[in-house]
């Protein structure tokens, strides 16, 4: 279902001309669409996230601020019905997660020391390199788009800056870092986490 989302952002930034047009301003009925159906998508991820928390008595402050980031996102981004080239860029970030969500389930299936896992690990931390290219361009194209992205209102930019900032700085370097330990020592975090609560 993700990578489905994932085309269809892509459709809309790359080959969609309608918000091309203003970056910060232009809107269409499909990218308003496509806007309220990743909210609801991060109220599942969030609540899905809160539930297995409670239920593995873990915590990961990462995922909980990035499914926050994005609910504010895409909820400013329907009720306002402005800056969708911005949101729905920033919502292909996720190209990571499928090879993320493969990672996890060849280690509940014991096979994280197979060729299958090394490719899709090295495909993984691949990805979160690009993913720092991909973000400085996104400054790139805000300071590119500075005289009308200033424009927006003041919620949309606080939260478009500080997000990106929180991405660029924090989230995308602190998982590039754990998915490369991770290929050397392949352990589920989750499983770990809990391990090590249960030692204290």
């Amino acid at each position: 279902m993700k990578d489905i989302r994932l085309y269809l952002g892509g459709q809309i930034i790359f080959f969609g001309k309608t918000l091309d047009n203003d970056h910060s301003v232009s809107s269409s009925d499909e990218s308003w669409l496509f806007c309220c159906i990743l909210f609801g998508f991060f109220i599942f991820e969030e609540s899905t996230l809160l539930y297995f928390d409670w239920k593995y008595r873990t915590f990961s402050k990462e995922l909980h601020l990035h499914h926050i980031l994005a609910l504010n996102n895409f909820f400013l981004a329907t009720v306002f019905n402005r800056a969708h080239y911005y949101f729905i860029k920033i919502f292909l970030l996720e190209a990571s997660t499928p090879c993320s969500c493969i990672c996890w389930c060849l280690i509940k299936l014991k096979l994280q020391h197979t060729t299958a896992w090394k490719v899709n690990q090295w495909l993984l931390i691949n990805i979160f390199h690009w993913r720092s290219a991909y973000e400085m361009w996104g400054w790139y194209e805000m300071w590119r788009d500075w005289n009308t992205f200033k424009t927006l209102p003041l919620p949309i930019s606080m939260n478009i800056f500080i997000g990106i900032t929180i991405v660029s700085l924090w989230l995308t370097p602190y998982w590039t870092y754990k998915k490369t330990v991770q290929f050397f020592n392949p352990v589920d975090w989750n499983i770990e986490s809990t391990e090590d609560k249960k030692r204290e």
